[in-house]
């Protein structure tokens, strides 16, 4: 038996992914459901591999994943953010699937690693964390209250509540019209 066998690739693979969103604090949870490894086995691999690292301190997050839209909202950084995301979702094919969020592939979620760690080198001073993104992408698969869509006025992509009375338009035309 050998670890270079192709029959051991899946499971390198899913340990490989465990060890990208450790490394970028993800709980537990969120790890279990992309990886499928155990929460022991998740603890165990942070304990024997990360913990150890003073270079780089990575700490272990607590209670539950976030859950609300609202903190796409927060400030203009946080829906520009939140934009390019959504974008890069997109165009890697990641809003295609509804049923690959209740079952990724390990492939869809290295895929999804792929595209926070780009959006972390574009933007280093990112205010959007790996929780935030993954679920943004559930909420933007799901298409039922927010979308994707273009500005009306400057053809920029934003993320559009759909069950908003007045259809607005994107952070930066509505700054623009902000009186001086």
């Amino acid at each position: 038996m050998r670890i270079t066998d192709s029959r051991y690739d899946r499971d390198r693979l899913r340990l490989t992914v465990a060890y990208r969103l450790i490394c970028h604090e993800a709980r537990t949870h969120t790890i279990r459901q992309c990886t499928g490894l155990s929460g022991d086995r998740i603890r165990k691999l942070y304990r024997n591999y990360m913990a150890g690292v003073p270079e780089r301190p990575i700490r272990r997050r607590r209670g539950k994943s976030p859950r609300q839209m609202s903190y796409f909202r927060r400030s203009p950084a946080h829906e520009l953010q939140a934009a390019t995301i959504g974008t890069m979702l997109s165009l890697c094919g990641l809003l295609g699937r509804r049923q690959a969020l209740h079952r990724p592939t390990i492939e869809e979620v290295a895929r999804f690693c792929d595209v926070y760690e780009t959006f972390v080198s574009l933007c280093p001073c990112a205010v959007i964390t790996l929780e935030h993104a993954w679920y943004l992408l559930q909420v933007l698969a799901y298409a039922d209250e927010f979308v994707l869509a273009r500005c009306p006025d400057c053809q920029a992509v934003w993320i559009r509540d759909v069950l908003d009375l007045l259809p607005d338009n994107c952070v930066a035309c509505r700054s623009n019209a902000l009186p001086d």
